[in-house]
């Protein structure tokens, strides 16, 4: 770790002058101080803890270990280590989303250089896996609120910040390479990146950063799709129902998913000391990841009965078989057997269904930093920003083939094994059969613009005002999501549902996945190869003359059923009357498909048409205004300010309006007019004014303490403020002049409010050394207009009786309040031999609903009561490593979604390392792995023996070489 000595305001000033997060950082004191030149493990985190004792106000952070080298492969991963904050892994078990204090990624505001961040879905949660780290220096975690901090975060606001010119003298430049191998894919795949920057005088600078990754991923997942309750029967198939119900999965599944994900990235930024006194900066982003996926699923649908069941203590079914399903020729099944119908057999289902993904995220900012006098600064900033997300045809298709011997299936704890012979399980390749086929594509574009200007005025002599800050914010976002599906009713299940029409054999191939199928939790009961199919092909059958005559098949089931004695038909001139109106009644069917999407192309019909009912557009205009003192005594400093913001929000999407009643002359009935549109618009607005303080004391030297309170806001999903809506209505005259009505709406709720929060942090901190510390804080959350869906009365015009109606509306409404408190603790120690370690812990407490034990409709569904981080480093002159162990409490991610019951995720710890060696001082080796002891997340229902699944991605190495010049 190297040391220089320089002015304080010169260091943060270079690195965040064009970043107009928050005020704090435009102006820091001008002492000189020793500050510390980030390079290395040790660096990086007393740089971080640097910046959190200087500062005013709770914040975390973390900074890269050199130029171009963040700590982890994932930002998310590396905010993770932050007391606070975890982690939601998505694709191929990369860190995805954040939580901090126990709110999703929705409550928390994700900004860029300051700047608000699209997202490439309809949440307003980022997804971190968008970024490379490598073109990233920094990220911050603010835990509470000054007046200029954009609002939007509950939980906290985290600022993604990256380097600039400046930052550096003369030239510098960083590349690297790395390969990258996934033990689960058995692959190894490149990883490169570049950082260039050129400083000409402290008068020109530009920098240039690049990131490329592609990765070879797959993920082995087996489960459970709910627990129902059933009778079920504990002998053969021939005993007695139970009188009781007991828990039983509605299906179980082996899923397969390979993955090929490619991310290309590049930062660059221009500055231009324009005059002594301004400063411009200009800097892009751009980020393109696309992830193509083959999913290949085999499962079965546990239709009743099971019969030689076991039932453990907790009411759950442990073990049970199910009956055969006798095949006798393409499309037609023995269901009756000298007249008794015989039950429904066992299904083995083979899917195909990925839902790809290529999200292209683009930044545009210019910043102008003016000094206009030696006690006045002024901060302009301008950005665009876009993100663009398509996922183009996506296929979901299930064929099936009966089972011809017992179907079993048996928990075995944390997972379960059904009949070990894979042959029996996919069976013969020419008894497939299909049900749903489909496709779907889904287009996400999310704008924002904005503009703010931020000032700051230092007087020379009033007392213990310090400075006074203000500004004016402008934002202009607009998100637009359009979904396109194949028709559901003519084509979907009017043309080849319902497991009549036959596959041909020649569709089929096999796959085996290498290694064994989730094998680490295989009990000698998965099955390890399945039959799959290229969905193209099915596509192009399926489309294809040939497929037209699985229509037979609808007769011909009529007539085997009437010669085992189905007694539907007194003769078998009448069974094969309607045997022949079956075929009939099919082709029709199958025309009528064609003709309801005559799209053409490779897929026909089944080529997805625009949902309108499921696409949308929502604009939200905001400005903002704000002013801040700032006050500082002998050991003290703080700061107290205002925020004042309004907004006003426009939605278009499909759905009805009221229009009225019209009376039926003299049947005392009313006819009811709605007007139906893809383009219903609907408006609202509101304006809220934001008060913060923030006070730190200097106990000692090395003791500060920090009291802080803040009102704060969260704004509902932008897909929650769209005007699709349902009417219903119904009116008679009640025999009195009268009319008794009867009104439902249902839908989304455009004029929903933020979420909001009332905040009071207190912080005590020990600085024992210059580069240890401990600390802990306790924070309070008093949460109000928590939105949630009840019924609640409204009123509409009739304009057609010219009088108010009263409607019943079941809709997301601002109802409830919930309050969550917590402890925060941390330490960081540094030996003198070059060895340190850092811990931190966080216990959360709600009266929201965390789980399904609460009363409470404010729902904190994904909420770890405990969480902590534990990292070992060792840094001495060459060498650098790191073993870092990251730990969350299993949590509740709905509370009622599995019939009724809730579903939970279990514990789930993590452990990553990382080894450097420096050669030389421009060429340095290093290897990391994510995922050391190849832990698996585990989902399940009520009782842990209810698996809902279990997820293996694996473990990922990495080995590289870094050079710097």
């Amino acid at each position: 770790m190297n040391f220089k000595t320089s002015s304080l305001a010169a260091a943060v000033f270079a690195a965040i002058s064009s970043t107009p997060l928050m005020a704090e950082e435009a102006l820091k004191d001008k002492e000189e101080v020793e500050v510390i030149e980030v390079t290395g493990i040790r660096g990086s985190l007393v740089n971080s803890l640097f910046d959190k004792r200087a500062s005013d106000s709770i914040i975390d952070g973390v900074a890269a270990e050199d130029i171009g080298k963040f700590p982890d492969q994932n930002v998310a991963e590396s905010l993770q280590r932050i007391t606070g904050v975890t982690i939601d892994r998505g694709e191929g078990g990369e860190g995805q989303k954040i939580s901090i204090r126990g709110f999703g990624s929705n409550f928390n505001n994700v900004l860029f250089n300051g700047r608000s961040m699209p997202t490439d879905d309809s949440s307003r949660g980022f997804s971190f896996d968008l970024v490379a780290s490598e073109l990233i220096s920094g990220a911050d975690v603010y835990k509470t609120l000054r007046a200029d901090t954009i609002e939007g975060g509950l939980g906290g606001t985290v600022n993604v910040h990256t380097a600039r010119p400046f930052d550096y003298d003369g030239f510098k430049g960083v590349a690297s390479v790395k390969g990258v191998h996934d033990t689960l894919a058995d692959s190894t795949t490149p990883f490169v990146s570049a950082l260039i920057s050129q400083n000409f005088d402290s008068d020109f600078g530009v920098l240039a950063s690049f990131a490329y990754q592609q990765r070879d991923a797959r993920m082995d997942q087996a489960g459970s799709t709910n627990f129902r309750e059933s009778n079920v029967q504990l002998g053969g198939p021939d005993s007695d129902f139970t009188e009781d119900k007991f828990r039983r999965p509605q299906s179980a599944f082996q899923r397969y998913e390979l993955s090929d994900r490619e991310r290309i990235g590049g930062t660059l930024v221009g500055q231009w000391q324009a005059a002594d006194n301004v400063l411009v900066t200009a800097d892009v982003l751009y980020s393109n990841l696309t992830a193509e996926k083959e999913g290949h699923t085999l499962s079965r649908y546990f239709s009743n009965p099971q019969f030689n069941a076991e039932v453990d203590g907790n009411g759950t079914v442990t073990e049970f078989d199910r009956s055969v399903k006798p095949f006798v020729s393409p499309g037609v099944f023995q269901l009756y057997d000298n007249g008794k119908k015989l039950p429904i057999g066992q299904w083995n289902s083979a899917q195909y269904a990925d839902q790809d993904r290529d999200s292209t995220t683009t930044m545009f900012g210019l910043n102008v930093a003016w000094d206009v006098s030696d006690n006045f600064v002024v901060n302009v900033d301008l950005h665009s920003s876009k993100a663009e997300a398509r996922s183009k045809n996506n296929p979901n298709i299930t064929v099936a083939n009966p089972t011809q011997t017992p179907a079993h299936w048996e928990d075995t704890g944390d997972s379960f094994k059904w009949e070990t012979n894979d042959a029996n399980f996919y069976g013969d390749a020419s008894q497939y059969h299909t049900n749903n086929v489909y496709l779907t594509s889904d287009d996400s574009d999310d704008e924002i613009t904005e503009f703010r200007i931020d000032s700051e005025w230092q007087p020379e002599d009033l007392g213990l005002l310090t400075s006074v800050k203000a500004g004016v914010y402008y934002s202009d976002r607009e998100k637009t999501k359009n979904r396109a599906e194949t028709p559901w009713g003519d084509v979907v299940k009017g043309m080849y549902a319902g497991f009549y029409a036959n596959v041909p054999e020649s569709l089929f191939y096999k796959i085996s996945p290498d290694g064994g199928f989730l094998s680490d939790h295989d009990d000698g009961g998965f099955v390890n190869n399945w039959l799959t199919f290229n969905p193209d092909d099915l596509f192009a059958y399926l489309i294809s003359d040939e497929a037209r005559a699985n229509a037979d098949h609808r007769g011909e089931q009529i007539m085997n059923n009437f010669a085992n004695g189905d007694d539907t038909y007194a003769n078998e001139a009448e069974a094969q009357a309607a045997a022949d109106a079956a075929v009939a009644l099919q082709l029709a069917k199958i025309d009528a498909g064609f003709a309801a999407n005559p799209s053409g192309g490779k897929y026909g019909p089944y080529t997805p048409v625009h949902n309108a009912g499921k696409s949308w557009v929502v604009t939200e205009e905001t400005i903002a205004a704000y002013i801040e003192a700032n006050f500082a005594g002998d050991s003290w400093s703080g700061n107290f300010g205002l925020r004042y913001i309004t907004t006003d929000t426009e939605s278009v999407s499909a759905g009805e309006e009221f229009v009225g009643m019209e009376e039926i002359p003299g049947t005392g009935g009313y006819i009811e007019h709605t007007n139906t549109s893809d383009t219903i618009m609907a408006s609202a607005s509101y304006d809220k004014i934001l008060p913060s303080v923030n006070l730190k004391f200097d106990l000692t030297e090395d003791v500060v303490a920090r009291i802080s309170y803040s009102e704060s806001l969260t704004r509902p999903n932008l897909s929650q403020l769209i005007s699709a809506q349902s009417i219903s209505a119904s009116a008679i005259s009640d025999g009195q002049g009268g009319t008794e009505f009867n009104g439902t709406i249902n839908g989304q709720n455009p004029e929903l409010k933020p979420y909001t929060s009332s905040n009071v942090d207190i912080a005590l901190e020990w600085y024992y050394s210059d580069d240890s510390y401990l600390g802990a804080t306790y924070f309070s959350k008093n949460l109000t207009d928590w939105i949630v869906s009840s019924t609640q009365d409204v009123t509409l015009y009739d304009s057609i009786s010219n009088v108010d109606r009263e409607f019943q509306q079941t809709s997301p409404f601002n109802t409830e309040s919930a309050e969550i408190s917590g402890i925060e603790m941390a330490m960081l120690h540094n030996f003198d031999s070059g060895f340190g370690v850092q811990a931190n812990y966080t216990l959360l407490d709600t009266s929201a609903a965390s789980d399904e034990t609460s009363t409470s409709n404010v729902n904190m569904n994904g909420l770890s009561e405990t969480s902590y981080n534990l990292i070992g480093y060792y840094e001495q002159g060459p060498i650098q490593a790191r073993i870092a162990y990251n730990w969350r409490e299993g949590y509740t991610t709905c509370n009622s979604c599995s019939w009724g019951d809730p579903m939970k995720v279990d514990n789930y710890g993590q452990v990553d390392a990382s080894v450097s060696y420096d050669i030389s001082e421009q060429f340095t080796v290093f290897a990391d792995v994510i995922n050391l002891l190849d832990e698996d997340p585990y989902k399940y229902t009520v009782h842990k023996n209810r698996t809902i699944s279990i997820t293996d991605t694996g473990t990922r190495y990495s080995v590289g070489v870094r050079a710097t010049f």
